[in-house]
């Protein structure tokens, strides 16, 4: 769905970002069957991008549920960002996975305080490597699955897992909650698949010789993170919408209230 609704400094709204994110299904009253109304690019379960603040990693993370992650959009993730797939999940999820944390939160020198936890591969049978956009894509789908059990996985694995802080994105302001934030106000489960757009930069310039020119170095120059600009750009390329971390939480905060509910409790 192409963005229609852009908000001041060239964001989309949280209102849109919602309904591209999630995926909605209505009753066809001639055969009482479910079809999917985002055939016609309405809440299709497409990806967004997020940027956190400048101030913190200043980066946008491409964001997805894991209920709609195929092998086709997860090459396409993998293509344009650093590759490393995490899967943002609630602390309750990952405990009934029995997915413990990687470097326990006392002992993690972790700037940010990113909670990864052991890296996992799905042991269904078609899994091969792991690493494949197909595999990578099932491990994450199966992570969104309710009947998955810490049996369906193996470990270690090439999906990177991230316990996301009780409270949401009330009480840490990363994308690992946003995720987790934007499955649930989608109604997309509350397993979602992250990871960091780049900018590949180009090849290096033509070096010549006194034979002429230089076979090309084994290189790119110019690379680095997409930030605030070029984010707006690849979701104006690719007909993605563009957030804030700071715009989801006022919509919370604004639609539910300041303090998370932790537990039952405020």
């Amino acid at each position: 769905m192409h963005s229609t609704t852009i908000s001041e400094g060239g964001f989309d709204s949280i209102e849109d970002t919602i309904e591209a994110f999630s995926m909605y299904y209505s009753m066809n009253t001639a055969t009482m069957s479910l079809y999917a109304e985002g055939v016609s690019g309405i809440g299709n379960g497409e990806f967004i991008v997020v940027l956190d603040s400048p101030s913190r990693e200043n980066e946008g993370d491409l964001i997805i549920a894991a209920s709609a992650i195929t092998t086709e959009k997860m090459a396409f993730m993998i293509r344009h960002t650093s590759g490393l797939i995490c899967a943002p999940l609630p602390t309750s999820r990952a405990d009934a996975l029995d997915l413990p944390y990687m470097v326990e939160p006392s002992a993690s020198t972790d700037v940010h305080g990113t909670a990864y936890t052991v890296s996992i591969d799905s042991s269904d049978p078609s899994t091969t490597t792991g690493i494949s956009s197909h595999d990578r894509a099932l491990t994450c789908r199966t992570l969104a699955d309710l009947k998955a059990r810490s049996a369906s996985f193996r470990r270690p694995g090439h999906v990177f897992p991230l316990r996301a802080r009780d409270g949401g994105i009330r009480s840490r302001k990363g994308h690992t909650e946003a995720a987790v934030e934007f499955c649930r106000l989608a109604r997309m489960g509350e397993v979602g698949v992250i990871c960091e757009l780049v900018d590949d930069g180009g090849e290096p310039s033509v070096q010549m010789n006194g034979h002429g020119p230089v076979a090309p170095r084994a290189e790119r120059v110019d690379s680095g993170m997409l930030r605030t600009e070029g984010c707006l750009a690849f979701g104006k390329k690719w007909g993605l919408k563009v957030c804030t971390i700071e715009a989801l939480v006022e919509y919370v905060e604004r639609t539910e209230g300041i303090s998370p509910h932790l537990n039952g409790k405020a």
